[in-house]
């Protein structure tokens, strides 16, 4: 009985709590202003709306964990979108496949030179992504200098089961009630789940608290990098399908609000922007917070105008108040045990 109440205070005085806190909260107020929330179509509606910055934040804890941060996620969403969409013949089912093909190798390669850029030529993370935000964005527009380009028919699928509705009455049926970026998502958990029972998984969490004690210890900090910036590669072409499931366009400028949202939204879910320290179960409920934000201000009729400015106070405030319950807690147990 001891032992299970200390780890409920353990837990209690962790920031992943007080996020926890804050998503109830938010999920309450927004379940009070949306008078349809618990409605089927709307629940599905929202998980679409969520499922974007769900899945980049996820990958962008990962690459914080490791002690590094990714400020070219979201041109290489826009990037995977293009070269998605250009690849992809309208009349020609089997290029979608070639597209997903050809788009996952792109995203490893992107993973592959932030993580060589971090690891092995020792640029400050912050420089050395920002650096590629650019080159990302430059091949994007080579390739879709405006938005457009073409998908295959299936391709929806990626964002609605009704795509196949006519081809099998099973999805026709799923379509009523999960929506294919739920899948994505649980995708994206299982993928962090597998990785965290490994030695990588171990390695990136080591490489984020003290990369030289790491590397004293014997593990390759610099592939261990690389690896962590892959994986974050692989949550963004996850997003990059959902995305072209659901406009059947790429865009070059269709990622840039992510980027930043993703990091707030990792910070917001418990993750130490000094590396180390997180669970990215969590930057989901970040995220999580974070679209509830944009919900709650859109249904409370706030001014165009005002909206950014009221949703980053939230956020502010979001964090300030998960920190100032994490000092709490802290110095609470300390007076405790002294």
């Amino acid at each position: 009985m001891k032992t299970e109440k200390r780890t409920l205070r353990d837990f209690t005085s962790k920031p992943e709590f007080s996020s926890l806190l804050i998503l109830l909260m938010m999920f309450a107020l927004t379940a009070i202003l949306q008078k349809n929330f618990f409605e089927i179509k709307s629940i599905m509606r929202n998980v679409n709306a969520f499922a974007p910055l769900i899945l980049v934040t996820m990958g962008q804890a990962v690459v914080i964990i490791s002690g590094g941060i990714d400020l070219s996620s979201g041109t290489a969403l826009s990037l995977l979108t293009c070269v998605l969409t250009s690849i992809m013949r309208k009349n020609d089912p089997m290029t979608g496949l070639y597209g997903i093909i050809i788009a996952f190798v792109v995203a490893l390669l992107i993973g592959l030179i932030n993580g060589f850029g971090i690891g092995y030529l020792r640029i400050p993370p912050v420089i050395s992504t920002f650096a590629t935000s650019f080159i990302w964005l430059g091949i994007a527009l080579f390739l879709r200098p405006t938005p457009g380009g073409e998908s295959v028919s299936w391709f929806g699928v990626f964002y609605n089961f009704d795509t196949l509705k006519d081809a099998s009455g099973f999805f026709g049926t799923l379509s009523g009630f999960l929506p294919p970026s739920l899948l994505l998502i649980i995708i994206g958990c299982i993928l962090w789940y597998v990785l965290s029972k490994t030695k990588t998984g171990r390695y990136i969490y080591a490489v984020g608290g003290n990369s030289e004690s790491a590397y004293e210890s014997g593990i390759n900090t610099a592939k261990t990098q690389i690896v962590a910036c892959m994986i974050n590669s692989i949550f963004i072409f996850l997003a990059a399908l959902f995305f072209v499931g659901q406009t059947g366009s790429g865009d070059a400028r269709m990622g840039d609000p992510l980027t930043l949202r993703s990091i707030a939204a990792a910070v917001v879910g418990g993750i130490a922007l000094s590396g180390g320290r997180g669970n990215v179960y969590f930057a989901l409920v970040g995220a999580l917070i974070l679209s509830f934000v944009n919900k709650i201000i859109f249904f409370a009729n706030i001014p165009y105008a005002y909206q950014t400015l009221v949703g980053g106070a939230i956020v502010i405030v979001a964090i300030a108040g998960s920190q100032a319950y994490i000092s709490y807690s802290t110095k609470t147990k300390e007076i405790k045990i002294g």
